[in-house]
């Protein structure tokens, strides 16, 4: 019974499939299903390649952008609180010290300026310098303090008043003709002996300003010390004209010339009425005026009078000698000039006189030049002659002749002897000591007397 069971059951490959009615079923049943059962095939195929593709991996932005999307009230408030501390650090910490940085590091180099002498508590100051910033901004008025770095206190001796300012990288600010009070004398002469002595010379400023970046309002602080060129003492100075009047004009006047005042600097400076003492040796031989001197940059021909104590000449003439020994034997003769008094409007200028009256300006000249130039005075003049001065100055005999008679006069080993200078007192009498001294000074006069 079972084998015929098996018999029955037997499957071949070419037999319908099985349905709900029945083992076999019917051909005419069968057909209607299989219609069915490939749209069921079909329909799983498609939601196979459905889940295929939504499996496919993210790129990196559209990862980043689905992470952003679930934590993005998470970094809202970080980036809250993060602004709540730095945007306080940014505005009282962050851009004030950038703003301290830029202006620490302007350099205000000093393009030109004036220093004039008003009165002995005021100068007239002019100055022009440069700004050079990477953004705009505006700069309130400022009070700029002036000093001496090198003094252990701080004493500024002038402050200045900067304009209001607008930069915008490289700017120019002036300063022009501002008036300004002396608040430290000793400081400000400490300043002018520097500028004559040296050839460059240290300005040094302090200030607290406002600098305005747009709606942003920021304080600074300036403190630069800045290097101008200075007078380099007078490097140049010198006579280079001398005329003597005879008879002198009713204020004594007995001399006129040129000099060259010359001024190494970038700093014009108006001094005043200046005099000066003239010297040979320790010998005052007298003195010049040189009226309303303002040097600016270059050299500076300004006239000069004065007058030459020519009554002390030959008392003294042996200490005048020994003091031209050396330019002599070089054909020259030196004077030093040392100041004496600065005035503005009659009023003594002490911020100057303390400074010009400790310093001796050396000029020389050429013998055979100022030789030359004495003789000129009187060429032609109808007021006077070489010979009535010599003959005033010294009475019954005159300059030549008292100068041939003491060079005739020489010892055995063919050294010069004592003049007797009575009116010398603190001088005594002296000893003419170079030989080349005296040839050159005797052939320049032999050619003075020669043209008279």
């Amino acid at each position: 019974m079972a084998s015929k069971f098996q018999e029955q059951s037997h499957f071949e490959d070419n037999s319908p499939s099985g349905s709900v009615h029945g083992a076999g079923g019917d051909a005419g049943a069968e057909q209607p299903n299989a219609p069915a059962r490939s749209s069921d095939e079909a329909s799983s195929t498609d939601h196979v390649q459905e889940k295929t593709a939504a499996a496919a991996p993210l790129t990196k932005r559209q990862k980043v952008k689905r992470h952003c999307g679930r934590f993005k009230w998470w970094y809202l408030g970080v980036a809250l609180v993060i602004l709540i501390i730095l945007l306080p650090l940014l505005f009282t910490k962050i851009i004030p010290a950038i703003t301290q940085d830029i202006v620490s590091s302007q350099k205000l180099p000093i393009m030109s300026g004036t220093f004039q002498a008003l009165s002995p508590t005021e100068l007239s100051v002019t100055l022009e310098t440069q700004l050079d910033t990477p953004l705009a901004a505006d700069i309130d008025p400022t009070n700029l303090f002036v000093y001496n770095k090198d003094t252990p206190d701080y004493s500024p001796f002038i402050n200045i008043t900067l304009p209001k300012i607008h930069a915008n990288h490289k700017t120019p600010v002036k300063v022009t003709n501002q008036t300004v009070k002396v608040t430290n004398e000793t400081e400000l002469v400490k300043w002018f002996d520097q500028v004559f002595d040296l050839p460059k010379v240290d300005l040094s400023v302090k200030a607290k300003t406002t600098v305005h970046l747009g709606a942003l309002k920021m304080g600074a602080n300036i403190d630069k010390t800045i290097s101008a060129g200075a007078l380099n003492y007078l490097g140049g100075f010198g006579i280079k004209s001398l005329r003597l009047i005879y008879p002198p004009l009713d204020n004594g006047t007995n001399i006129k010339g040129t000099l060259n005042l010359p001024n190494a600097g970038v700093i014009t400076l108006g001094l005043g009425n200046l005099t000066f003492d003239l010297y040979s040796g320790d010998i005052n031989l007298g003195f010049i005026n040189i009226y309303e001197v303002v040097l600016p940059p270059g050299n500076n021909t300004r006239n000069f009078d004065g007058r030459l104590y020519l009554n002390e000449l030959l008392p003294n003439l042996g200490a005048i000698l020994d003091s031209q020994s050396g330019p002599l034997a070089e054909g020259n003769i030196a004077l030093v000039a040392r100041g004496n008094s600065t005035m503005v409007n009659g009023m003594h200028i002490a911020y100057v006189e303390k400074v010009l009256n400790k310093k001796n300006l050396v000029a020389t000249l050429p013998v055979f030049k100022l030789a030359g130039d004495i003789v000129n005075s009187f060429s032609g003049a109808s007021n006077g002659s070489l010979t009535e001065l010599l003959a005033d100055t010294f009475g019954n005999s005159t300059f030549i002749e008292g100068l041939l008679a003491h060079w005739n006069t020489t010892n055995t080993n063919n050294t010069g002897t004592a003049l007797n200078m009575r009116h010398s007192t603190p001088y005594g009498s002296r000893t003419i000591k170079a030989p080349a001294t005296k040839s050159l000074l005797k052939l320049g006069l032999k050619m003075a007397l020669a043209k008279l």
